[in-house]
This record gives C-alpha cells, structure tokens and sequence, in this order.
C-alpha cells in the first residue's frame, strides 16, 4: 500500500487534469473541436503570475484571477483571429496544433528557455499525525474545489451557464430561441483558456516554469476526457480524478515505466468501453 503522500501527490495532479480537461470538454462542447494549444494556455499561466507576483508584487490571489482575465481574451482572441478564419475540423485541429509551437516558440524567446520557480506563498506544513501536507498543496485542493462549485454555479444556476448547456445539447434549437452560439463560443473559449491558465498559476509555486512545462498536463487531460466521455463534464472530473491517482501509484511502484503501463491501462478501459464512463452527452 503506497504511503499517504503518495495518495495526496495523486490527489494534487487530478485537481490540475480535473480543471484542464473540465474546459477541454466546456471548449468542445460549443466548437466541436479540441484546443490542442490548451497546455500551452497552461504555461503562460504559470509565466503571467510568476511576473505578477515577483515583479509587480501583485497577490498571489489577485494575481491567479488577473491571469485567468488576461489569458481568457488572449483565448477569446484566438477564436476571433485564427479559429474563426480556418474551415474544417481537421484544418482547426492542424491550426491549434501550430499554435503550441507559437506560444512555445514565443515563451521561449521572451522568457529563455531555463526552468523559474515561484517560491512558496503559502508556507509551512499541516500536521496530521502519521502524515503532513503543505498548506501550499492544499490551497491547490482548496482552488479546485472553488472552480468547480463556480463551474457548477454558472452552468447550472445562470442563464449564460443554461444558454451554454442548451446550446451543446441542441445548438440549432438554442439559436431558434435567439441564442446566440457566435456569442457563446467566444465566452466558453475563453473560460475554458482561463480554466487552463488558472491551473497552471496554482501549480506555479510547486513545479518548475519553463516554456514546455504544458505538454505533459495537456496529454493528460486529454486522457482524462477519452475516459471519461469525449463531450462529458462529469466524464472530464471523475476522468481526471482516475489518471492522477493510476499515475502518482503506479509511479511509487514502477517509476520510469509509469507511463508505459498508464498508457496500457488507458487502452484497455478504451477496449472495453470505447465511449467512455460517462459516454458523449453532455453531462
């Protein structure tokens, strides 16, 4: 049985899958494509509120929720100017895929290519007895759970979350009540940017910054969402939960084959149910 430690590094991975692959899914519900650029949203993130806290000497707080404003029109202009103007699934897909070499290009000329670290801003340890757990990893605990009761909130309880739920669902009979889809695409691109970029600003203070810091937490993610259900929120949540703690325990006990093994057990819970756990619907 791996230690508590390992349970709780498990526990912190699936917050970040759980936030990156909740707006994938929000993003293809709408647009019907996936971002393959969300990691990279993910990393100018965690660059933003580096500068932000270290030298604008903006609060930490403050400075996650500036992020995700300013990565959110950075997604919203995306959609506007490279997405809007591309026809076809594929060509989208192959437009996104260009923009990671953009963004990682354009990271690593402005910041450099060697690894930053934002210290500590929640320091010292709760004490538990058998076990211990950084304040700073639980204010990661702390800010997933606040995303997603909000998430839950938005689209569940206003009428832009219940216009967006209508419009994944049926989007010819959402526009036939005024819905606008145009409009709604550009707010859930940039919610679903500013989900990723928010993620990789609460991680900024535990993981090393550098401009390829997003493609481990995108592939995640995205094989968080193929678990759970392509088009599926519940599927994105319970999805992530799964591949962080299969990835932190197998890690304990194989190390460098963690990934290899990973990959397998996500073959064969796609062989056996290749819709996912939660299906396409959106949930």
């Amino acid at each position: 049985m791996p230690p508590v430690g390992i349970w709780i590094d498990g526990l912190i991975q699936s917050c970040i899958y759980m936030t990156m692959a909740f707006g994938m899914v929000l993003v293809f519900s709408i647009l019907g494509i996936l971002n393959w650029a969300h990691g990279q949203f993910y990393m100018l993130g965690a660059f933003v509120v580096y500068y932000a806290v270290t030298a604008a000497g903006i609060p930490f707080p403050i400075s996650i929720l500036l992020t995700g404003l300013l990565i959110a029109g950075l997604g919203i202009m995306v959609k506007k100017f490279v997405i809007d103007r591309v026809q076809g699934v594929l060509y989208v897909g192959v437009a996104t895929i260009s923009l990671i070499f953009f963004f990682e290009g354009a990271a690593n000329m402005i910041f450099g290519m060697e690894d930053r670290g934002l210290s500590m801003v929640l320091s010292g340890v709760l004490d538990l007895g058998s076990f211990s757990v950084s304040y700073q990893k639980m204010a990661v605990l702390v800010f997933t759970l606040v995303v997603m009761i909000a998430m839950y909130i938005v689209l569940n309880r206003t009428k832009v979350g219940l216009a967006i739920r209508a419009a994944a669902q049926e989007p010819t009979a959402a526009s036939l009540y005024g819905i606008s889809v145009e409009r709604l695409s550009l707010i859930v691109m940039g919610i679903g940017c500013a989900l990723a970029a928010m993620a990789g600003s609460i991680m900024a203070p535990i993981y090393p910054i550098n401009p390829f810091m997003g493609g481990i937490p995108m592939i995640m993610s995205l094989l968080a969402i193929v678990i759970g259900g392509i088009g599926s929120l519940t599927g994105a949540i319970v999805g992530g939960l799964i591949l962080g703690f299969l990835n932190s325990v197998i890690a304990y006990y194989l190390s460098y084959f963690s990934e290899v093994v990973l990959f397998l057990l996500v073959i064969v819970i796609l062989l056996v149910r290749p819709q996912g756990l939660f299906g396409a619907a959106l949930k």
